[in-house]
Parts: C-alpha cells; structure tokens; sequence
C-alpha cells in the first residue's frame, strides 16, 4: 500500500521544544493532524491560538508556536521559562532522491 505522504509536496513538522531543547517529534501531511498532535503530545488544554487561526498564521510566516495559556502567558515565558514548554509546526518542503 502506498504512502499518503507520497504525493506530497509540503508536510507538516511538529518540533517540542522543553526549556532549551528542540526535538523533532512527528511529520504530519494535513496541519489538522498536526496541530492536534501538537495538543494532545504536549498536554494543552488551553492553546494560544485556534486551529484556524494557527492555520492562516502558517499560511503566511510557514512555521507557528503553540504553548499552553494555563501555564504560561506570552511566548516569551513559554520559550524561556525554566520549565518553558512549546510546539512549533513548521511546514517543511519534501525533496524526493
């Protein structure tokens, strides 16, 4: 059976990032599966940004971070914190070899 992402021409990359790691953790092909990966790997109950609007965001700078606004405030605090927490998606170009 052949691959969904086959005939992709852009995936979607979710990179967790704890206090000063980055760690690729899955590659989506729809931002929906992405973004809700994102909520469910990082435990967000509460994002800072909706699905639609994470998506028009992506749409225009290629790359959006999500943090939880029960923990923290701005992106600054989620990025920084010592127990900073957050999810980057970023959409990513498949090269074929």
């Amino acid at each position: 059976m052949p691959s969904p992402l086959r005939n992709k021409k852009w995936v979607w990359l979710l990179t967790e990032r704890l206090v000063e790691t980055h760690k690729p953790v899955y590659v989506a092909g729809t931002f929906k599966s992405a973004y809700q990966l994102a909520l469910f790997k990082l435990s967000i109950a509460s994002p800072n940004i909706g699905e639609r609007a994470a998506r028009e965001q992506a749409k225009g700078q290629g790359l959006v971070w999500i943090w939880n606004t029960l923990e923290f405030e701005t992106v600054e605090e989620a990025l920084w914190s010592p127990l900073g927490k957050a999810a980057k998606l970023e959409r990513v170009e498949v090269k074929r070899t």
